[in-house]
């Protein structure tokens, strides 16, 4: 009688914990994939990745400076 029991309890428990991984999969990040419709359709060239790569180094940059200056202020 108690095999039965908690055979039963596994099998509901196993139910529920998969029902609620199921819900979870809606919100993981992986559903935001990006369009490839919109990739360019050309690859960069060596100066054009090393352009982009700058740009987003001096974007990172000011984006950490201005953080710094928020902490500042709030002091």
């Amino acid at each position: 009688m108690a095999d039965w029991k908690l055979a039963s309890g596994l099998i509901v428990a196993g139910l529920l914990a998969g029902a609620t991984l199921t819900g979870c999969s809606e919100t993981l990040p992986l559903a935001n994939l990006p369009d490839i419709t919109k990739l360019p359709e050309r690859a960069l060239s060596k100066d054009d990745q090393q352009k982009a790569m700058n740009q987003m180094i001096e974007k990172g940059q000011a984006q950490q400076a201005e953080a710094a200056k928020q902490i500042d202020k709030g002091k």
